[in-house]
């Protein structure tokens, strides 16, 4: 099992994500991830980081040319942007849904996902079969945040 990394944490290719300015502002923002390394099934693939106190209001995601795989998303384990081969994934946003299918959670699933730590943490993702690099293979995430 290895770490994998996204666009967000591989250097020039890195947009920032928005942090709130007052508490209580909702933070809206898109992430596209384009397969362009190989990810198997036992890779996990940290998408994007969720700032400190950040509380998850809003998740949804489709996918683009991935094939018969199913996508489990959740919430990280470690620092956002290690390659430490402990860290583990949960299903938090996403438990084993169709790849192709648009996936909303549901408010009553984040209304759990407080992130009530000074640290960031971070989104990954896990499918059940290999997904060969691409470029018309892709992930939309739009998430919504509230501090």
């Amino acid at each position: 099992m290895a770490i994998k990394q996204s666009a967000y944490f591989k250097g020039n290719s890195r947009t920032p994500v928005p942090n709130p300015h007052r508490k209580g502002e909702v933070i809206e923002y898109m992430f596209t991830h384009v397969f362009a390394e190989t990810v198997a099934a036992a890779d996990i693939l940290d998408l994007f980081p969720i700032f400190p106190y950040g509380r998850i209001v809003g998740f949804d995601c489709a996918s683009e040319n991935l094939g018969a795989v199913n996508l489990t998303i959740g919430l990280m384990s470690g620092s956002p942007g290690s390659l430490d081969a402990a860290r583990t994934s949960g299903s938090e946003l996403v438990n084993a849904g169709a790849a192709g299918a648009p996936a909303t959670t549901a408010l009553t699933a984040l209304a759990a996902l407080a992130q009530n730590g000074d640290t960031p943490v971070s989104v990954g993702l896990k499918t059940s079969a290999d997904i060969v690099a691409g470029a018309t293979k892709k992930l939309h995430c739009r998430i919504r945040v509230v501090s």
